[in-house]
């Protein structure tokens, strides 16, 4: 179980793990402005152990946001950007590739 203000969740439930997630990530995101837009330094990558660099997005209230291949952060992860412009990808870099 997993608990937002006064609502529990049963993280087991599919939809009640949606509804979780959704929410806690929102109060964090939503309203926010990025500030600053940079990629991985090589040493930050090799300290992470990858072999990629993602690119960084710096928030209003000092959070960082950057993507990841998995939940276990194996690697950099690229990321998928849609509109009614049409779509691209922000791709990872290579590790000494700056």
């Amino acid at each position: 179980m997993a608990k937002i203000g006064e609502k529990e969740y049963d993280l087991n439930d599919p939809k009640e793990q949606t509804e979780y997630w959704t929410k806690r990530i929102s109060k964090k995101l939503v309203g926010r402005k990025i500030v600053q837009v940079e990629y991985f330094s090589s040493r930050e990558a090799e300290e992470s152990m990858w072999d990629n660099r993602p690119v960084t997005f710096l928030l209003d209230n000092g959070m960082w946001l950057y993507p990841m291949r998995d939940d276990e952060g194996n690697d950099a992860g690229a990321i998928g950007v849609c509109g009614k412009n049409g779509s691209d990808t922000f791709p990872v870099l290579g590790v000494n590739n700056e």
